[in-house]
């Protein structure tokens, strides 16, 4: 598009400058004509004037090569002056003004004539490039993206991408990409096995020993030993906790996560949940009374959601000296399970970085954590169609929900 406009205004410029040196041109053999007539006294100005063609002899003046002037009426004069020897001998100036109107006239229209040409050819062009663009590389890119878009993580390698299906200015990106996709694969392959093979080999050791930690602690042994045998299957159980948090993430991030979900009771399952964690929390961990109305079901993986909340509530012990509270509740649509501790709470600045993996909010100083829990939380809960949000509680600390969209009749 450029290099037609650059086009056409060079030629606006060189028909311009060809008019300017053919106009000087026919102006110079004019005054050569006139002048051999006048220095043989043959000169008859009067038919001149009716050509626009006005001659003037000057006694003092000098030469003057053709210039453009303008008239009294606004009319457009070609002046020149040149010596001129008379028959007498005695030199005289010639002063030749022609009137150019017309020409000048005649080249705008011409120039005119030739903007438009280039306005049509312009316009044309910018419509037939387009309809070239779209269905030169408009149309293949976006064939290309929805391909891309099929990818996961679980089947690169598997569906690459047809070379000779696309146009050949994008071959040479196929190939670069389907060599990428497999290179990909062969390294998410290895780094599967390598999860799987870790998991399956330090299930066993860690296994072993948090039992024999327990069964030291069963014996009579002095205090102080009892201490390391409680540091151990305490250390041992948070290995296995962080072990397990591992694999899921890597099951979920290779598409292995298998979802088994159903309708579930969200009170039921706040009453699993406190069972499970009643014997460490103690009094800390609160119940709520049944709801009058029954609370509609949500659809979830019940081991999956059991993590979640495990998860949840084991932060909120944590990071929190005061009780922590446990509520079933449908809202605008959603079926939000509620943890709430009386915590320092999670500034909202950091609400958004603390779902990342390994990243810890600045209220998590001083305690131990390994900064995965709650990304494993939020994993599960986009595999299970739901969502965690992350508020502030009512009586101050952290309010962390797990919300479940209700399907238009409540179930």
């Amino acid at each position: 598009m450029l290099t037609v406009i650059a086009g056409y205004t060079v030629l606006l410029v060189i028909n311009a400058a060809l008019a300017d040196v053919q106009r000087r041109g026919q102006h110079e053999r004019l005054v050569q004509a006139i002048t051999t007539q006048a220095a043989s006294n043959q000169l008859d100005p009067v038919p001149l004037r009716r050509l626009g063609i006005k001659i003037s002899l000057l006694v003092q003046s000098s030469s003057l090569r053709p210039q453009l002037r303008k008239g009294a009426s606004g009319e457009q004069w070609l002046v020149s002056r040149s010596p001129l020897r008379l028959a007498s001998g005695d030199l005289r100036w010639l002063q030749l003004s022609q009137n150019v109107s017309g020409s000048l006239e005649q080249q705008r229209l011409g120039q005119m004539l030739l903007i438009a040409a280039a306005g049509v050819s312009i316009l044309f062009t910018a419509l037939l490039l387009r309809l070239v663009l779209r269905r030169g590389l408009v149309v293949p890119l976006d064939d290309l993206d929805r391909q891309l878009q099929t990818l996961e993580a679980d089947n690169l390698g598997e569906h690459l991408l047809d070379p000779q299906a696309q146009p050949q200015e994008l071959r040479a990106i196929v190939f670069a990409f389907n060599n990428l996709q497999q290179r990909l694969a062969e390294a998410w392959s290895r780094e599967r096995t390598f999860v799987d093979g870790v998991a399956h080999e330090l299930r066993t050791p860690i296994t072993v020993i948090s039992s024999h930690a327990q069964r030291l602690q069963g014996q009579a042994l002095p205090p102080s030993e009892l201490r390391s045998a409680a540091l151990i299957s305490k250390e041992a159980k948070r290995m296995a906790d962080l072990l397990r948090v591992l694999r899921d993430l890597a099951r979920s991030d290779s598409g292995r996560l298998q979802l088994h979900c159903q309708h579930l009771d969200p009170e039921e399952q706040l009453l699993l949940v406190y069972e499970s964690l009643s014997p460490f929390a103690g009094a800390r961990l609160l119940l709520p009374q049944p709801s009058p109305a029954a609370l509609p079901a949500l659809w979830a993986d019940p081991v999956c959601l059991q993590e979640c909340l495990l998860e949840l509530i084991r932060n909120a012990l944590l990071y929190s000296s005061g009780s922590v509270r446990l509520q079933a509740v449908e809202q605008d649509g959603w079926l939000v399970l509620h943890v709430l501790d009386q915590g320092p709470g999670i500034d909202a600045s950091e609400r958004t970085s603390v779902l990342q993996r390994f990243k810890r909010g600045t209220s998590s100083a001083g305690t131990r954590g390994t900064g995965i829990g709650l990304a494993l939380v939020d994993e599960l809960m986009r595999a299970m169609d739901g969502e965690l949000h992350i508020g502030d509680a009512p009586a101050g600390g952290a309010d962390l929900q797990l919300g479940f969209r209700l399907a238009a009749d409540g179930r």
